[in-house]
């Protein structure tokens, strides 16, 4: 990845609006300040934090300067300044767009919209780890505000070497974007062949299932009749070995398929039969011996 041009390298921020800038304001700057001279005193006092690096007190010094002019956009400018040190973006970044929309001073104008491309170049820097969309589009924005400090002052090369930079930071971005595109679907591609390689296992499985006879995870009919060869009844051959011994009157069968009626209407029969057999049997005549 190329190099980043930090604040004290490529990409600088514009320094302090001083005092003697106020001479180009709409407003008489010397009628403003003379008669608020504690407001004068309080922004060099707040320039002086930001020269020895006291970034936040000298915040709230420019706050200061603000409560007693609070149209006056150089302490808002030095302001935001200030929380750019702080490493504050957002904050800087509505201060600066308020100058740049408030300032009739066309060269503070510009320092504003520099830094502004400054901020955003730098909260893309810090997004390309975690946001590879968002720090595409905050170099974009830099790149705009950038254009427009150039068409304010044509020979900014400050301006115009930012503008290159960022062009390439952009270029790094795009390929590292389409990278991460290519290993997404090259992962989407093994999640695919993957899943077809279960579905292809499966398949093959419920075929060697069918093949065998019987799926174990198809539920069984509890009317089917096992496949099993029934076990012999020790009751059936106990009768079929007695049989022999004593000899029964021969009954009716009933059908399998008989109706309960059937069943008692043969008991009936059978029952009758064994009765007359037994009357038979007691008067039967004695054979005379003489």
């Amino acid at each position: 990845m190329r190099g980043i041009p930090a604040v004290e390298s490529g990409i600088r921020i514009s320094g302090l609006c001083p005092f003697v800038a106020l001479w180009v304001l709409v407003i008489s700057p010397s009628l403003l300040f003379a008669r608020a001279p504690a407001a004068r005193q309080m922004l060099q006092q707040g320039n002086r934090l930001y020269a020895d690096s006291q970034f936040a007190d000298a915040v709230n010094k420019y706050n200061d300067v603000l409560v007693e002019q609070p149209q006056a956009v150089e302490p808002r400018f030095n302001k935001a300044n200030s929380y750019y040190r702080l490493d504050d973006l957002g904050e800087a970044m509505n201060l600066y767009q308020d100058v740049a929309a408030a300032s009739k001073d066309m060269s503070l104008v510009a320092k504003a919209k520099y830094n502004l491309g400054n901020c955003y170049f730098q909260r893309g820097t810090k997004q390309r780890d975690s946001d590879l969309q968002k720090a595409l589009e905050d170099m974009q924005t830099s790149i705009a505000n950038w254009r427009q400090v150039l068409d304010l002052e044509p020979q900014n090369q400050k301006a115009a070497r930012n503008i290159e930079v960022a062009r390439l930071t952009i270029k790094d971005i795009l390929d590292q974007m389409k990278q991460q595109q290519q290993q997404q679907g090259q992962q989407n591609q093994q999640d695919q062949q993957k899943q077809e390689q279960q579905q292809q296992k499966q398949g093959q499985q419920n075929q060697d299932t069918q093949k065998s006879g019987s799926d174990p995870n198809q539920p069984q009919d509890p009317n089917q009749a096992p496949k099993t060869e029934p076990k012999p009844d020790p009751n059936e051959a106990r009768q079929e070995k007695a049989a022999p011994e004593q000899q029964k009157p021969q009954e009716a069968r009933v059908a399998p398929d008989a109706t309960a009626q059937e069943i008692l209407d043969t008991e009936q029969r059978q029952k009758k039969e064994r009765e007359m057999l037994q009357r038979n049997a007691q008067y039967r005549d004695v054979e005379k011996d003489w």
